[in-house]
């Protein structure tokens, strides 16, 4: 079970989510961020996770 470059870039994008966590995050508080913000974060991370499972072609389990 091998990762396609899908998966890789899945990968990529949660790793990228935590340093852009502890980038931002971790110099304004919760409150002082906007909603959209919140909201591309987390479609961020919805995108990144299904990216990082997403099966591969080369994958025969049945």
């Amino acid at each position: 079970m091998g990762m396609s470059f899908i998966n890789w870039v899945g990968f990529v994008m949660l790793v990228l989510a935590l340093l852009f966590n502890e980038a931002f995050l971790g110099i304004t508080a919760w409150y002082e961020l906007h909603i959209g913000a919140i909201l591309a974060g987390v479609v961020w991370l919805v995108v990144g996770a299904a990216l990082s499972m997403w099966p591969s072609p080369r994958d025969q389990r049945a």
